[in-house]
Formats: structure tokens, sequence, C-alpha cells
């Protein structure tokens, strides 16, 4: 029965979409009545959708065998969390997942957006429905998840044991949101085009939905990064993966469109460029999703190796990217846009921005794409490893370090005040004394380039800081606690959002750098009982113990941690043998200090010794620390803009 109404929920689905596609088109009928029928066969379309993903939900909870799906990726000793999780641990499960948050984001451009001209909201409806549908056929003939098989086995294959982690719970998801939400972003796009209405109004109009999915998609990966740093056995934060690249191209080009969109929203400038990044952010979210699912990749992270998925994905990717870049082409403004130039302007500065981050989409698309074009021409196999992605991505990351903290100050007129050049003159000078510091206490005479990056970093952050202090505080007759609470109290708010962003990415840098120059790493045999010095750090290993989990066997192997002569605690790296399957999983032992890690990794285990990677990574959290500020910076900021607004009305 489960198998029955799943179907019969996704063909609905499809046949609803079909009619979102017509009505929103039948100009013989009334604008109103289109926008009525229209918006209720979207919102039938989520529901149906919804109650499919329910049943399938329910089908993995209850273990229903039948369904050829649960089977393979689940069982009957699961924790319930991961039956629940599993769902979209599998290539149908997650592509019903995409569908569904695909059909949620054309359910909220219904219920949120009532204010926009209900002929723009019809051509959003449209694209949408163009997109979900294609999908949905995508599921129904090549990833039909509700598929029976008999006879009904008595247990199932069960989850591939890597994904039976938290991660699972929250980092797809947020990936899929950061995805698909940029499908807003390219609908609204193509419907500003359609309605030759590409007006100042339109980058309003999609502002938050670049916001939403740019933060999610952020989490996403930062999420997926912490992951994999302590799941994996890494002990490193990005490998270079293709999957993990292409998660990367649609942030790079999100974060491009959203400084586009503040030039165009101030000047109604680069109004081409805006829509250009609109179409390839989304048009790089859909290559995410064929390298993932086409089988051409093997990874981790790759769901599928069957070629008619990944030829259906090629289809419909290629059929939006030239319909899109065709209607784009179409719309080119005719001018030219011609107007003063101001090199120290944050117009200018915000373009060089886009120009650098655009180089490195570039330089991430050629190291990720030419392995594969390579192999598929004359079948040599190739890797483009970590090595040609650091040495071509240092040099970007120093211009736009460099470039970051100026901009924001600069004034859009060009005129530059004597005010910006003090601010900018003070956190310059304040990290420049910091790099001196560093230089004389961490390297002494000896010239450490990745020390001038670790200052870049610190520049961000300061200049950040500096740049909410109120323009005028009047210190002159006041003491130095007085200056600092009327700092306090009067810090620009307008400025907040986009200032805790920047200083998250400079956090970012400082941690990348600090944990990748100046770490520790030994290799070991450890004999019971014996004693490691690492930094400051004194581990002791005491033996190992066991625990049992629901479908696991965990071998815990215990550290006791001390730093001058004080214990500190205890670290608990794992050998986990999952019952159903036989898969062995290395989980490692993480110890946090201040902003640092001791991080374990065990290899072979012997009643009397074991093999084990003992690792230091000064700042490493910053990495994720970072990212978190960038995202709470811009939910800041959005917020911030909602509350002047309604300010202003009221």
């Amino acid at each position: 029965m489960i198998s029955l109404f799943g179907n019969l929920l996704l063909y609905s689905a499809a046949i609803v979409s079909i009619a979102t596609i017509i009505y929103s088109k039948l100009f013989n009928i009334e604008l109103n009545k289109r926008y009525k029928y229209s918006s209720f066969f979207t919102v039938a379309q989520f529901l149906f959708i919804f109650f499919s993903y329910i049943l399938l939900t329910y089908a993995y909870i209850v273990s229903d065998f039948s369904i050829f799906n649960v089977w393979q990726n689940s069982e009957l000793n699961k924790p319930l969390i991961y039956k629940i999780t599993g769902v979209w641990g599998n290539h149908e499960g997650s592509i019903l997942l995409w569908v569904l948050i695909l059909s949620f984001y054309s359910f909220l451009v219904v219920i949120i957006d009532r204010i926009i001209p209900k002929n723009y909201t019809l051509n959003v409806l449209f694209i949408q429905s163009l997109i979900t549908l294609a999908f949905l056929l995508f599921i129904i003939f090549t990833s039909n998840p509700f598929i029976l098989q008999y006879p009904v086995p008595s247990d199932g294959v069960g989850l591939n044991s890597l994904l039976q982690d938290p991660g699972l719970i929250i980092h797809p998801p947020l990936l899929y949101i950061g995805y698909v939400g940029f499908s807003v972003v390219f609908s609204y796009s193509i419907a500003a085009m359609l309605d030759k209405d590409t007006n100042s109004t339109w980058a309003l109009w999609i502002r938050k939905w670049v916001y939403i999915a740019w933060c999610s998609l952020t989490l996403g990966i930062t999420i997926g990064s912490w992951w994999a740093y302590y799941e994996l056995g890494w002990g490193g934060w990005w490998f270079w993966d293709p999957v993990e690249n292409a998660s990367l191209l649609p942030w790079i080009t999100g974060t491009a469109l959203m400084h586009s969109l503040s030039i165009f929203r101030s000047s109604g400038q680069h109004r081409d460029w805006t829509l250009l990044l609109s179409i390839l952010t989304f048009s790089f979210s859909l290559m995410g999703t064929f390298l993932v699912r086409s089988g051409i990749l093997t990874s981790v992270h790759s769901f599928a190796s069957d070629p008619q998925r990944g030829l259906w994905i090629l289809v419909i990717m290629s059929f939006f990217v030239i319909m899109s870049f065709t209607i784009f082409i179409l719309n080119l403004t005719e001018n030219n846009e011609k107007t003063n130039f101001y090199i120290f302007k944050r117009g200018t500065f915000i373009l060089f921005n886009n120009y650098l981050l655009m180089l490195s989409c570039f330089i991430v698309l050629f190291g990720t794409l030419y392995p594969l074009i390579l192999e598929s021409i004359t079948s040599e196999v190739i890797t483009v490893g970590p090595q040609y992605f650091n040495t071509v991505f240092i040099p970007i990351t120093i211009l736009l370090a460099i470039l970051m903290p100026i901009g924001p100050n600069l004034p859009w007129s060009g005129k530059v005040s004597t005010q910006t050049i003090n601010r900018i003159c003070m956190s310059l000078i304040i990290t420049i004394s910091l790099i001196i510091i560093l230089q004389i206490i961490v390297e002494g005479k000896t010239f450490n380039l990745n020390l001038l990056i670790i200052g870049l970093g610190a520049w961000i952050i300061i200049n950040s800081i500096v740049d909410l202090l109120p323009n005028n505080n009047h210190s002159a007759d006041k003491n130095i606690s007085d200056i600092i609470m009327f700092n306090i109290k009067n810090i620009n708010l307008r400025r907040a959002g986009v200032r805790i962003a920047h200083a998250g990415f400079g956090l970012l840098i400082v941690g990348i750098v600090t944990a990748s120059s100046y770490s520790e790493q030994k290799d070991l045999k450890i004999l019971n009982g014996g004693i490691v010095d690492i930094n400051k750090y004194v581990l002791q290993y005491e033996g190992l113990e066991t625990d049992i989990g629901e479908n696991y066997d965990d071998l815990v192997l215990n550290f006791k941690i001390q730093s001058h002569n004080k214990n500190l605690g205890e670290i608990l790296p794992k050998k986990r043998f999952f019952r159903n399957s036989g898969d062995i999983t290395t989980e490692a032992g993480i110890f946090r200090h201040n902003m640092s890690h001791i991080f374990i990794t065990v290899g072979e285990v012997q009643e009397s010794y074991i093999y084990a990677t003992i690792s230091y990574k000064p700042f490493v959290r910053f990495i994720w620390l970072g990212s978190f500020f960038m995202v709470a910076g811009l939910l800041t900021s959005l917020l911030i803009r909602i509350y002047f607004i309604k300010r202003t009305h009221d």
C-alpha cells in the first residue's frame, strides 16, 4: 500500500506541475483567475510531494523491506534517527528530498511574495514548475524510491556505515536548501527578462532568496567539512574532492551575486552581470547534482553509478542552461552604462572582488572538469590535487584580503572622506604592529609568507570592528571608559551584518593558514602505558575497553591528556564494528583546548600496543567559527534591513 500511494502521489505531483505550466501561460484567461489556479496547483504540488516523502519515511521507520529502496538502505536494528535520516542517505531518497525542497520554495513564493505583480509571479511559477516537472519525471522513470520486490527479505542490507553519523542529519538537507534555493533566484531572473522588467525592484525581490540560499549552502559546506574532518579520519577540512568542488562553484558565484546586487540596487549598474551571475549560480547547482549522480565520479560523496541517470540529469541541465542563456542574450541591454570612473569607489572595489571570485571559480571548474574530459577523450586517468588548487588560490586570497577591508569603507560616489582614510589607516597600523609582533615571537629573523596571510586575515577582522564605530565620538572631554561605552552604544547597526560576515571570512583565513602551517603530526606505535609528547601536551595511552551500541560495537582507546602537569581530560578514539554489514570504521578522538585540537586516529589495534596518528592543530576551530560568523552576519544584515524598513513604514 505504501508503494501504491507513494507512486500515486508522485504522478499527481507531475500532473499538477503540468497544470501550473499550462495555466500560467493561458493568456486567454483573466490574469486573476490564472494566478488563482496556478497558485492552487503549486500548493497541491508541494502537498503531493510532501506526503510522498512522508510515506517513504514511514516505510523506513517500520522497516517495510518490500520496498527495494528501504531494504537496500536500512535494517531492523538501525537507530530510529538514522532510519529517518537514512531516507536521504541514498540516491532515490535524496533526489526526492531535492524535489520536496524545490516544491517548498515554490510554495513559499506563493505564500510570501504576494505583493509582487501577478504576471511576474506567474512567470516565476512557470519556471519553477518546469524544473520540478523535469525532476519528477527523472524520479518516476529512473529513480523511483517506491519500487517493490518479492519475496520480502527478513532484514535489510543497511545504511552505508560512514553515513550513520549526526552529520547525515544536517549536512545534506542544508546543501539542498542552498542548491535548490538558487532555483528561485534563477526563476525570478528569467521571469524578469521574460517580463522585460529588470529594474532595481527585481533586485530587491530576489535579495532575501539569495541570502537564504547562500546561508544554507555555506552551513551545508561547513558542516560537511566538519563531518569529513572527524568521521573519515582525514584530519583535514577540505581535500578538493570533485564533489566538494561542485558545491564550491555555486557558493563562489552566489557570493559574487550578493555583492553585484548591492551595486545594482545602489546605482542601477551592471544589470547584465547580475543576471548572468544568477543564471550561473543555479547552473552550477545543477552541475553539482549531475556530478554526484551521473556515475562519472568515484567519491565518498557519490550516490549513483547508473549512466542512464547521468544522461537524464545532463539533458535537464543542458535544457535549462541553454534556455536561460538564450533568454539572457536576447535581453542584453544596449546601454553601455558609461559613467565617470573612480577607482576609489565602493562599486569599483566590489567589481574587482567579483572578478577575483570569478577567476577562482574558473580555476576550480577547470581543475574539476579537465581530468573528466581528458579521460573521456583519451582514457587517460589523471588527478588534479590540492597542490594545484592551493598554489593558484593563495595569490587570489591575498588580493581578496587586501581589497575586502578597503571596499566597504569607500563611498558609492567616489569622494573619499578624511574619516574613511582615518579608519583604514587605524586598522592598517594595528595590523602591521600585530604582524611585526607575531614575526618576532613565532619566526624570529626568518620571514614566513604564512604570517603575512594571517596578518591579512587579522586586518579584515580589525577593520570590520573599527568600521562599526560611530563617525564621531566627541572623545576630547571623555575618559577611556566613557569613550568605550559611547562606541558600544552607538555602533553603526546598518553596517553590523556585513562587517560580522567579513570578520568571519578573516577568521576563516586565520584558521586555515594557522592550522595548515603550524600543525604537528606524529605516527607512532604506542605500548600500553606509553607516553607521547606533542607541542605543549603530554598524552598517555591507558588501554582499551568495549562499548555496545544499537547496531555496532565500539573498541574504545583511552588516552589521558596533560599540559604543564595539569590534567585536562581524556581522548577516546574508537574502532567501530557494524554487526550487520561487517564494516569497520575509525572514529577520531578530538580534544578541544581553547581554539585548537588534539586529534587522534587509530590504525592497527592489539592487546599490548596500537598504531596511532596524533596531531596538534592550532586555531583549527577558527575555520568553522569563521564560517558560522559569515552566516550570522548575513542573517543579521537581513534582519536589520527588515527592522529599518518596518520602522520607516511605522
